[in-house]
């Protein structure tokens, strides 16, 4: 008489983390509950490969952005995209592709701004801070948010993805849209105040540097410790001299572990090394702060985004996009 035969045990296959590429979309100014249903109407617009987030925020008009309504969207959407971020690959562009801000104008706006940097790409929904004849603000009309989100998508479309996704992703060093904005020093201030007018509409994305500022073209005998013999890149310089070519593919490397889990000011400093105007960057991208014609720093001072005020000595230091100095 034959055994009967035994069953197979079939173990179950864990789950996969989702690397398809994604846009994400961060809704701010919307009183609740009128949020979910934007938050809805905006993801049927942008289709399955988006993830929007919408957090509720006062039903009242004034003010309008609170510290604990800016972090709640805040975290929700920087640890979205950080899990993301956590499971691609090193040849993997980074996940979401994409990260918009689309907001409310308002007077107290600026803790907002201030919370997503220059990581986002900034649509402001100026209509719905208008009043209506009856002294509410349109943020509170349905039909008025579902039309103004209608309209900060086309922008979204036309400006990130039709033009400035292609000059962040060249990575070269004559777009100064990849410049470090504490570390780039204008004649009298800082490239952070031009970063603030393009994030707030005041400056137009093609007029990004002010006129005294070009890109100047270097050779191997002005910069012989980063540029090839017969090689030529325009590259940018600023006031006090310093010399800002992109690091090159090779030389890029991480320096932060990806804990969606951490504090919000460790998720910030990812986020801006990571992304720049809603555009992501390779992992470990950061330009080659130098002198020219190989002089060496002599107690050169930067600003680090985690250590503070620094004085260089060497050759060069590397300069994230979030102002991490590296030396």
């Amino acid at each position: 008489m034959s055994k009967p035969k035994q069953k197979r045990r079939v173990l179950p296959v864990p789950a996969q983390p989702s690397t398809n590429a994604v846009d994400l979309f961060l809704l701010a100014g919307i009183p609740n509950p009128l949020h979910t249903r934007i938050e809805e109407f905006l993801q049927t617009l942008t289709g399955s490969h988006a993830k929007v987030i919408a957090t509720p925020f006062p039903t009242y008009d004034a003010p309008l952005y609170r510290e604990r309504s800016v972090q709640t969207l805040f975290t929700a959407g920087a640890r979205f995209a950080i899990r993301r971020l956590k499971n691609r690959s090193d040849d993997q562009t980074a996940r979401p592709r994409r990260i918009a801000l689309f907001y409310v104008p308002a007077a107290d706006d600026e803790l907002l701004m201030s919370a997503f940097d220059f990581f986002v790409f900034p649509v402001p929904l100026r209509d719905l801070e208008m009043y209506d004849k009856a002294g509410r603000q349109r943020r509170h009309l349905r039909a008025e948010c579902e039309t103004a989100v209608r309209k900060a998508w086309e922008t979204y479309r036309q400006f990130l993805v039709g033009s400035l996704q292609a000059r962040i992703e060249s990575r070269r060093s004559h777009e100064p849209l990849l410049l470090p904005p504490v570390n780039f020093h204008l004649p009298t201030e800082r490239l952070r105040r031009v970063f603030s007018e393009l994030s707030r509409g005041t400056r137009a994305w093609d007029n990004t540097m002010p006129e005294t500022i070009v890109a100047e073209t270097f050779d191997n005998e002005r910069l012989p410790g980063f540029l090839r013999p017969q090689e030529h890149q325009a590259i940018f310089k600023d006031a006090r001299g310093v010399v800002f070519p992109c690091s090159r593919a090779t030389q890029m490397h991480g320096l932060h572990e990806m804990n969606p889990d951490a504090d919000a000011s460790i998720l910030r400093e990812l986020l801006r090394s990571a992304y720049r105007f809603g555009t992501s960057l390779p992992q470990g991208f950061h330009h080659d702060a130098q002198y020219e014609y190989g002089r060496p720093f002599d107690e050169m001072s930067f600003d680090c985004s985690q250590k503070g005020p620094c004085l260089v000595t060497g050759t060069h230091a590397n300069i994230y996009p979030n102002d991490f100095v590296n030396y």
